[in-house]
């Protein structure tokens, strides 16, 4: 379990190592998912259509999308 100090260390280590995505440059951010605080594109929260993605061969796989840190549901 981790304390709140190194939630947030974590959280600010990953936003200045990665602050933009590797794929298309826009900034990146922590979103919760699956338990979890995960580092990603902003682009993922508005997603082409499929179409689109393939003309442009922008593929969500190859955008910034990393864990941060797993979060701990209370018992």
């Amino acid at each position: 379990m981790f304390t709140d100090q190194q939630i947030i260390e974590r959280i600010e280590d990953a936003q200045t190592r990665t602050p933009f995505c590797e794929q298309c440059g826009e900034p990146t951010a922590i979103a919760e998912r699956d338990q979890s605080l995960w580092l990603q594109c902003t682009s993922l929260a508005h997603r082409r259509s499929r179409l689109q993605s393939l003309i442009r061969l922008d593929f969500a796989t190859l955008h910034t999308q990393r864990p941060v840190i797993e979060l701990c549901t209370a018992a």
